[in-house]
């Protein structure tokens, strides 16, 4: 009510990114470079939560933690001369197995300039595709 007698109007901050991986890629790239691609892209933790019996890395899981990051980029729409590291944007995984998007610097800092404050992720694999969907929510502005 006192919005509409101030005669304001209010625009919430959403902003959604997607993408979608060809898990062959992932494949090719972890056999070709191996660990050098995996601590380029990846944190410590992401690569723990895809590697099973401590040997056999999921390319599955790469992939959509691949499409994860991608998609927040997408979402945090960097200007063309703003280069984000891959590993300041990292996907978390709670002990009953829900993601979560967590942002280091820069990419923390990118999201707080553009007023986001909570990101949602989904992702998902099948045979040999891996997407994600990110969306960042934040403060709302308000203007006549």
């Amino acid at each position: 009510m006192l919005l509409k007698l101030l005669n304001l109007a209010v625009t919430p901050r959403v902003a959604v990114g997607s993408d979608i991986v060809w898990v062959p890629d992932i494949r090719a790239s972890v056999e070709q470079f191996g660990e050098r691609y995996l601590k380029f892209i990846f944190t410590e933790k992401e690569i723990a939560n895809c590697t099973r019996n401590k040997e056999e890395i999921s390319c599955w899981g790469l992939a959509a933690r691949f499409a994860a990051k991608e998609a927040t980029m997408k979402m945090l729409r960097p200007n063309r001369d703003q280069l984000l590291p891959w590993r300041s944007i990292e996907v978390v995984q709670s002990p009953n197995g829900a993601v979560n998007i967590k942002l280091h610097a820069p990419a923390s800092r990118m999201a707080g300039a553009a007023g986001i404050d909570q990101i949602t992720l989904s992702m998902s694999h099948e045979r040999d595709y891996a997407t994600a969907v990110v969306v960042g929510m934040g403060r709302a502005t308000y203007h006549q």
